[in-house]
């Protein structure tokens, strides 16, 4: 089920430097794992998704999460059981990802 798989979450903006330089391993990443662990993002370009970035946040649990880190652009977050067990932000090494991906699967 979506619940028990892990999720990773990325707050975004279209006008973020680091998520630009974050995006080609994100994606790659994505469709690397994409079976396997529910990812979200969370696009905080502007008003209007932002706004619409927060309701989808309150509905998959990550309220808290998202109302943290909504100014911190290229964050990305692993949530397995409810619980935020890895996060970054500037980070742009597949290994570190890589890694906290393949803990969360354990």
């Amino acid at each position: 089920s979506a619940q028990s798989k892990p999720t990773v979450a990325l707050i975004r903006a279209d006008w973020c430097r680091a998520c630009q330089q974050l995006e080609p391993t994100y994606n790659e990443l994505k469709q690397q794992y994409g079976s396997r662990i529910n990812f979200v993002e969370f696009d905080v370009t502007n008003e209007e998704t932002t706004a619409a970035a927060e309701a989808r946040a309150k509905n998959l649990g990550l309220g808290k999460f998202f109302a943290a880190n909504k100014k911190n652009t290229s964050t990305v977050a692993v949530f397995k059981g409810g619980k935020q067990t890895f996060t970054a932000n500037h980070n742009y090494d597949r290994e570190t990802y890589v890694n906290a991906f393949e803990k969360a699967l354990k």
